[in-house]
């Protein structure tokens, strides 16, 4: 019998010893690079994998063609959660054969846990391309990657793919599940529930849907009932100790995170969290640093570009760019002041809606769009999430912002207004869809009371809830949630107060200098938490929910508050 044929049979046998003797004692040299590849795949079986990577490495350098070591890495890799050279191995793989569709598979797995969104959509749309039998995995991918990233609806549309491929697919269906709770879907939600519950009620990724999907339905009890029963599990923790906290029991939620401090530190998907966690408390040191994992960060545009870390701009440029909501463009937009002290070609890269919100003739700043600057090469990038670490101690007068002030819109709605009585706008919700809702949003109804006050009451948000609706046509308000932003800057400029919930036209309204009361559920977002103890709007009053889901004492000091400032019987 063949010596490679003896080697392999007695791996296959498990006589691993034995096959390691006949590795040792074969000596063509022509073959080498396969007895390496075999003494590895020994070696693996023994789970020794520093040995096996060794000897895998061996053969690839004899022979750079050979997929096997390279497959063999691949594995390893993996296993170890090696993601960077799990990357190399998979760029190995790729380059020997680009048309393989696993390998294209691969390598977009590879790019996925590295956090290159972009490209691992690039190659997971590859191996679609090629039709082979890792289609429906790479379409699923695609669904996830959206899916963490907030990007629901997109998603829906790959899972929705991947299921009309593919029926009664255990993950697919729970995918689907978890994605309809995202979108707060209720009636999908309980169709999916009762599909993934009928094909496997103990599958570990239905019970964490199931957790989500009973917060979704307020029973918050039960869900922590699930999510203690498996705490152990990272991604359980995290949201356990969120609702602790999001529901007031602070206590609790410390307590897990103290806990499981090195557990999280460990786990590069919990970064964000903790990132955004440790900012709230105003532990910047950690809440900086985690906070560079944010998952709009890391799917950020300029991949060409330099990211910035505070070297010398003279002479430099650096591109700026909101990777974020709106509410942060606003509200971060400040620290490109400080940056254009530092550098005189400072270009700040927003979303179209709000390209007017910005001053043009600020010293050394440039506003630009993704279109207009398509084809500009700059010598640094850094996201405006990013660029706030640099300048957070900043002191900033009142007067010195980036937002724009039309005075000749301004003129035009002052004529608008009924002068005879407080003009006030009001914010109660923010999109459906948006983080941390319902929590931060109240319900229309709780603040009827407010409107038997003589006082002229306008909607500045463009989204009203379907719980919403009938109140809203039931009460004294004006809708001038049509207008768009730039027109409502100019509308706020007219109102005498601005009341919102913690939305966009709540940080443009406070930006603007205009007296806002913000509306703040028990946890609010980290941004009301140490950074606000530092730079906080001066035009702010903070009115904050004392207990969790209720509203009254919300309700109470507005009105009261009104009542004072308005001197109202």
């Amino acid at each position: 019998m063949n010596n490679l044929k003896l080697i392999v049979e007695n791996i296959n046998q498990k006589n691993l010893d034995k096959a390691l003797i006949l590795c040792d004692g074969h000596n063509e040299e022509s073959e080498q690079y396969i007895i390496n590849n075999l003494k590895g795949v020994i070696y693996l079986l023994k789970n020794d994998h520093h040995l096996a990577e060794e000897y895998f490495i061996k053969s690839h350098n004899l022979n750079k063609t050979f997929e096997d070591p390279i497959n063999n890495l691949y594995l390893i890799y993996l296993k170890k959660k090696d993601f960077k050279r799990l990357l190399v191995s998979a760029k190995l793989l790729y380059d020997i054969n680009m048309l393989n569709e696993k390998y294209n598979y691969q390598l977009a797995y590879a790019f996925e846990v590295n956090n290159n969104n972009i490209q691992a959509i690039e190659f997971y749309n590859k191996c679609i391309d090629l039709n082979g039998k890792n289609k429906i995995g790479a379409i699923n991918n695609i669904g996830n990657i959206f899916l963490r990233n907030n990007k629901n609806k997109t998603a829906l549309n790959f899972f929705l793919q991947a299921e009309s491929i593919k029926k009664n697919d255990k993950i697919i269906i729970n995918n689907l599940f978890l994605n309809y709770i995202k979108l707060k879907d209720e009636k999908k939600a309980d169709e999916y529930y009762l599909k993934a519950s009928n094909i496997d009620n103990q599958y570990i990724e239905f019970l964490y849907n199931k957790a989500e999907y009973l917060i979704l339905k307020g029973n918050y009890e039960n869900a922590i009932i699930i999510l203690e029963a498996n705490k152990n599990i990272n991604k359980f923790l995290i949201i356990l100790i969120s609702l602790y906290f999001n529901m007031g029991k602070t206590q609790e939620g410390e307590q897990l995170l103290k806990e499981n401090n090195d557990k999280i530190k460990s786990d590069s998907y919990l970064y964000n969290y903790l990132g955004i966690r440790s900012l709230y408390e105003g532990n910047f040191e950690d809440g900086w640093k985690y906070y560079e994992y944010r998952g709009s960060k890391l799917n950020s545009r300029f991949s060409d570009e330099v990211e910035w870390n505070g070297e010398k701009l003279d002479n430099k440029s650096i591109v700026v760019f909101s990777e974020q909501g709106l509410g942060d463009s606003i509200q971060f937009s400040k620290y490109l002041i400080p940056l254009a002290k530092l550098c005189n070609n400072v270009n700040f890269v927003v979303k179209n809606n709000i390209y007017k919100l910005f001053k043009k003739d600020y010293q050394n700043i440039t506003i630009e769009t993704f279109e207009t600057i398509k084809d500009k090469k700059y010598d640094y990038k850094i996201s405006l999430g990013s660029l706030i670490k640099f300048f957070y101690k900043e002191e900033f007068k009142s007067e010195n912002d980036l937002i724009a002030r039309n005075k000749v819109e301004i003129s035009k709605w002052s004529e608008k207004f009924n002068r005879s009585k407080p003009n006030v706008g009001l914010v109660w919700s923010g999109s459906f869809y948006g983080p941390n809702q319902p929590f931060r949003s109240i319900p229309l109804k709780k603040l009827e009371k407010i409107f038997t006050l003589d006082i002229e009451f306008y909607c500045l948000q463009n989204e009203i809830w379907e719980r919403d609706k009938i109140h809203f046509n039931e009460m004294k308000i004006s809708d001038f949630g049509k207008y768009n932003l730039i027109e409502i800057s100019s509308i706020i400029e007219n109102l005498d107060l601005v009341i919102s919930a913690d939305t966009s036209i709540l940080h443009l309204s406070a930006a603007l200098n205009k007296e806002t009361w913000g509306i703040f559920n028990i946890y609010p977002d980290w941004r009301w938490g140490g950074l606000d103890k530092i730079n906080p709007y001066k035009s702010l009053i903070k009115i904050n929910q004392s207990k969790f889901n209720e509203w009254d004492d919300v309700t109470d000091e507005i009105f009261k508050k009104l009542k004072n400032k308005f001197k109202l019987n």
